[in-house]
């Protein structure tokens, strides 16, 4: 197996050799990198559309917990500014008072 390895990697070596002599820049020997096709496979684009659906839905479902909690919230709010009404004298006494001394 460890022969093989040896073999294998000089292979690998020889080929690449001759990627540079053929494609590679002439002076450096180095490969250019190519870009990717601007085109997408239709497998591809099944996949990213599944998966921006799958976030859309993901933001939808965030945003109506979020709508909940505030509803909640409201709710919690009132609730406890009616319990505290109940225990409270009123201050429209005091507010028409105010507005008959205002008059005189």
């Amino acid at each position: 197996m460890a022969k093989f390895n040896v073999v294998q990697k000089q292979r690998r070596a020889a080929i690449a050799e001759r990627k540079r002599a053929v494609q590679g820049d002439p002076l450096t020997k180095k490969l250019k990198h190519k870009h990717p096709p601007l085109s997408i496979s239709g497998k591809r684009k099944r996949k990213l559309f599944k998966k921006w659906r799958r976030d859309q839905k993901a933001a939808a479902a965030a945003l109506t917990t979020a709508m909940q909690d505030v509803e909640m919230l409201a709710v919690a709010h009132n609730d406890d500014n009616g319990s505290g009404d109940r225990n409270r004298k009123s201050d429209k006494r005091a507010a028409q008072a105010s507005k008959d001394a205002m008059e005189e």
